[in-house]
């Protein structure tokens, strides 16, 4: 199966052997050999940036793993009971309560933290806090670098290839209409001579 498949790539890709092969069959040819060449071309590109967005990305999560540190945050409030939660609130399976949380410099801070449904004050929470002391997001990771990295140059990689599919596919339907066209006025020909007959 295989090399019936790379059989055929190979006659669409050089058909000027093929003394039934016409212009437009060579066109494709030629807009096919140039989508390969073009996307193994992209290979080093689509490293490249991706090399670039994982540098990026690394700078990213040494700052923020050097600024951001966890504390312990102690609920103030109950927190809201499961059974007066959105049906989305419950997917998540936390909701926002007020809770309070010492600072390095022994500062206390008070504000919303995630917190279990139905969570009683006096709670203790793990939170991730930022150099001001307020609650942010946990610091990027550099799997998850490498993981934006990759993403990055698999996307543009099969951006590039999906631009050289839709041209090739246009190329052949243009073909594929010029030569039903022609088809169509050489089968009137013919059959006006068939009926002169």
């Amino acid at each position: 199966m295989h090399a019936n498949l790379l059989l055929r790539l190979t006659r669409r890709l050089f058909p000027g052997r093929n003394p039934l092969a016409t212009y437009g069959d060579r066109l494709e040819g030629a807009v096919l050999a140039l989508g390969v060449v073009a996307a193994l071309g992209m290979v080093p590109v689509a490293a490249a940036v991706g090399s670039e967005v994982y540098a990026a990305q690394g700078a990213r999560v040494q700052v923020e793993q050097q600024s951001r540190h966890q504390v312990d945050a102690v609920l103030v409030e109950d927190a809201p009971s499961l059974g007066g939660a959105a049906d989305s609130e419950a997917v998540i399976e936390t909701t926002e309560a007020v809770a309070s949380w010492l600072l390095p410099d022994g500062t206390v801070r008070r504000g919303a933290v995630r917190a279990p449904f139905g969570a009683e004050a006096g709670t203790s929470v793990r939170v991730w806090i930022d150099r001001s002391g307020q609650v942010t997001a946990p610091p990027a990771t550099v799997q998850g670098a490498a993981f934006t990295a990759i993403t990055s140059a698999l996307v543009l990689w099969g951006v590039v290839l999906g631009a050289i599919a839709l041209l090739f596919c246009l190329v052949r339907f243009a073909h594929m209409k010029i030569r039903l066209r022609w088809w169509h006025l050489e089968w009137e020909l013919t059959a006006r001579e068939w009926t002169g007959r």
